[in-house]
């Protein structure tokens, strides 16, 4: 078939040349040829087009029978969704599929459709949309027991329950998905996405980023078999978080020496190991020039934001003690001024790192300096005299009991 006879009037034609009693090689030979036009239109970025496909085939959906053209339908949707457009027409293309599955009667399609829209909005940012119909649905589909979809919608649920700063619901919503993927069969793609969330989770909520990396580095060896670079490199992204959080940063490098981790390369790669860099040098302005250079990639992403102020934090204590460490007395005017920052915040943060005995001294706020104490010798010497005392302590009370018995 030519290329330039693949065009809305052709394919009109070819299927409408179909009916119940066509063979199954004729059917078959349309709907590769729809699928075909479909992604010739995706090619284009012609959403519109694909669309209008959708409408005018409609008389074949009857043809096929319900399954097959619920997986037609659902392909289309896919290929017009990879299309750059604005969220509303995005939306639109899935709530008019789902008011056709309803009117239709076609339960099946349109739970999936659901799912697909639940999907959608934690992709566009509508988080309260996708609570209020994961909600709906999963109330639908307990009662159905479709574990696979439940899983999915339960899944998505978590995903915006994070977002909107809900751990205790995303946490609710991800156990539900697991308990449904012990008892039923899970794809490696799913498998891989609930190990995703597990470690996100993990990490926001219980701050165990020991445990967070076991399951990224699940998921991201499930993505990676399924040479699913986006999300490869997004738990490798979590990875590398990890090791920042762990203080671990000198690993770094060994870790991404493997042959497993080197051929993940990408901005968002460059970004996680530039902040790494910035720890690892105890440099706040590079932690800073990081976090503007790559915005998107470090700020924007929740996950890395949900850590930014702790990680902040860490990298300004980092400083003071890069800074006041050759010193046994420095002026707090000093600390700021090499720092780049006013003498308030910097007081206040030697002040906590005190406290937190993450520095040995005390502030002068009379000279205004910091006196740094020397790292405690070892105790030895100390423990022996103590337990000198000791034995000594018990020989003066038996020598005085045996003299007062002798007295009595």
């Amino acid at each position: 078939m030519a290329a330039n006879a693949l065009t809305l009037k052709f394919v009109q034609n070819e299927v409408s040349q179909q009916d119940q009693k066509s063979e199954e090689a004729s059917i078959k030979r349309c709907e590769d040829l729809i699928i075909s036009y479909a992604k010739k239109l995706a090619a284009e970025n012609d959403s519109i087009g694909i669309q209008t496909l959708m409408t005018s085939i409609k008389s074949f959906y009857e043809v096929l029978g319900k399954a097959r053209a619920s997986k037609l339908i659902r392909e289309l949707v896919e290929l017009c969704l990879s299309i750059d457009q604005g969220k509303a027409e995005k939306i639109k293309v899935l709530t008019d599929c789902i008011e056709w599955a309803t009117s239709n009667h076609r339960e099946f399609l349109r739970r999936n459709m659901q799912a697909r829209l639940v999907r959608l909005y934690n992709e566009v940012g509508e988080y309260t949309e996708a609570q209020k119909l994961a909600h709906t649905l999963i109330s639908e589909l307990k009662k159905l027991e479709d574990r696979e979809l439940l899983m999915e919608v339960a899944l998505e649920e978590s995903k915006s329950s994070f977002y909107l700063k809900n751990f205790a619901k995303a946490k609710c919503s991800l156990v539900l998905a697991k308990t449904s993927a012990n008892a039923a069969y899970v794809t490696p793609q799913l498998q891989a996405a609930i190990d995703l969330q597990s470690g996100i989770l993990y990490s926001a909520e219980e701050k165990d980023f020991k445990t967070s990396y076991s399951y990224f580095y699940e998921a991201f060896e499930g993505f990676n078999q399924m040479n699913d670079k986006k999300n490869s490199m997004k738990s490798l992204k979590y990875m590398i978080l990890c090791k920042i959080m762990l203080n671990e940063t000198e690993q770094i490098e060994g870790m991404m020496a493997t042959k497993e981790f080197q051929s993940v390369k990408g901005k968002p790669i460059e970004a996680i190991r530039a902040m790494a860099d910035a720890f690892k040098k105890r440099c706040l302005k590079s932690f800073q020039e990081a976090l503007t250079k790559y915005k998107e990639e470090l700020v924007g992403d929740r996950v890395v934001s949900v850590h930014s102020i702790s990680l902040e934090e860490n990298m300004l204590q980092k400083e003071i003690s890069r800074v006041v460490e050759p010193y046994s007395e420095i002026e707090l005017s000093f600390v700021a001024r090499k720092i780049g920052m006013t003498e308030p915040p910097i007081e206040r943060a030697i002040a906590k790192m005190i406290l937190d005995r993450k520095l040995l001294g005390c502030i002068d706020q009379r000279s205004g300096t910091v006196i740094i104490y020397p790292p405690a010798t070892s105790n030895r010497p100390f423990i022996r005299a103590m337990t000198t005392i000791k034995e000594i302590t018990k020989s003066v009370d038996a020598s005085y009991q045996k003299a007062n018995k002798n007295l009595k």
